[in-house]
């Protein structure tokens, strides 16, 4: 595991550079200043919080990420090191706080301490605090709830995948959507000139008018912990829906994982509501995905087995697709579950119900624990 942690940090380190934000009232100062020294000044990308700036073109493939936030300042032309806001991870799993700081471009380390009334594995403290702007690659502290054994949860050692072999399997779960849709454009893949909306806000049950997002989470956390009693380690792209993280960006959480598999799970939607059953997408089709296609055809055939069996759904087959920004910025094995139409009444019913949630989440279980032994 420790291992898997290096590789994260290198990946991150080495993360293109991206586009930050200085407040218009700082660049005025700075131009002030510029007049007297003679020193030409950039220009900076609007402010996400409605705080007036000026705007520099992100380089033509690079997705913007919500872990980073908009203080952060790229290393410039006379060697000043990059500063990164540190992220509030207080209270996540630990796991899932090593995930965010480890995108930021940060070094984590743990400290543990009792429980108490905690729960076990999440974080009680961090330091430097939330909100600090650091260094990139500064080590934050993180202290989190121990169960009274002193293993750390994020160890390979409290991971029976890993007994007798030192495999340790890593499966990234992104719950489709979220609660509020970002119809702004990123590239649909690395390098393209082609946008499509960072997030979509889903489907709505027909009878239910349950949101897709919420029910898609529902059924990840079901996933999550069936997962965990097969001893793997679980990585969330969302643990809620008020968050705003693209597609091109859940793809990114899962290869700084390292993931062995990214699922990605989601409900269909249709004009026609007579329409029904369960589809299994997987990436091919262009140069973006080449080499995951073959991998992710294996997971997404297992997959698919496997939720027709516990379901009993109207097989509507595995799909190819080569239009999806999850899956053309993902480096690892990817796949979509399209559970069902929420637009047909009595599919919409079942996905709301929370014995079927129970059956499409063994069901991926089963498929991917085969995939991932190659049974």
């Amino acid at each position: 595991m420790a291992i898997g942690r290096v590789a994260r940090r290198d990946r991150a380190k080495t993360r293109r550079k991206r586009t930050y934000v200085i407040p218009v009232a700082a660049i005025v100062v700075l131009a002030i200043a510029a007049i007297g020294t003679g020193v030409a000044l950039g220009v900076f990308r609007a402010a996400p919080d409605g705080v007036e700036s000026v705007e520099v073109p992100v380089p033509t493939g690079t997705p913007a990420t919500s872990f980073e936030t908009s203080l952060a300042a790229s290393q410039d032309a006379s060697g000043t090191e990059t500063m990164v806001e540190v992220p509030d991870v207080l209270g996540k799993p630990l796991q899932e706080a090593d995930m965010l700081l480890e995108i930021a471009g940060f070094t984590v380390t743990h400290v543990a301490t009792p429980a108490g009334e905690s729960a076990t594995g999440t974080v009680l403290a961090q330091d430097p605090a939330s909100g600090s702007v650091m260094v990139r690659g500064t080590v934050i502290t993180l202290t989190y709830a121990d169960d009274g054994t002193g293993i750390d949860p994020t160890s390979s050692r409290n991971n029976p995948s890993a007994a007798g072999t030192g495999r340790v399997y890593v499966v990234c779960i992104d719950p489709g959507h979220q609660d509020k849709a970002n119809n702004e454009g990123e590239p649909i893949g690395p390098g393209s000139k082609t946008l499509k909306p960072k997030v979509t806000g889903g489907a709505s049950g027909a009878v239910t008018k349950q949101h897709e997002p919420d029910f898609a989470l529902k059924v990840a956390n079901r996933l999550k912990k069936l997962l965990e009693d097969q001893g793997v380690k679980v990585v969330m792209t969302r643990t809620t829906g008020a968050v705003d993280i693209s597609n091109a960006q859940r793809a990114e959480v899962a290869n700084a994982a390292n993931a062995d598999l990214f699922i990605r799970i989601h409900a269909d939607g249709s004009t026609n509501g007579d329409i029904r059953g369960l589809s299994t997408l997987y990436p091919a089709g262009n140069d973006w995905v080449k080499p995951i296609t073959a991998e992710s055809l294996s997971a997404a055939k297992l997959v698919h087995k496997e939720l027709l069996l516990t379901t009993g759904a109207v097989d509507r087959g595995i799909v190819e697709r080569k239009d999806i920004a999850g899956f053309n910025w993902s480096k690892v094995p990817a796949i979509i579950v399209e559970c069902g139409f929420m637009s047909n009444p009595v599919e919409d019913k079942l996905l709301a119900s929370e014995a079927y949630q129970a059956k499409l989440a063994e069901g991926m279980t089963a498929g991917i624990m085969t995939f991932l032994r190659g049974d």
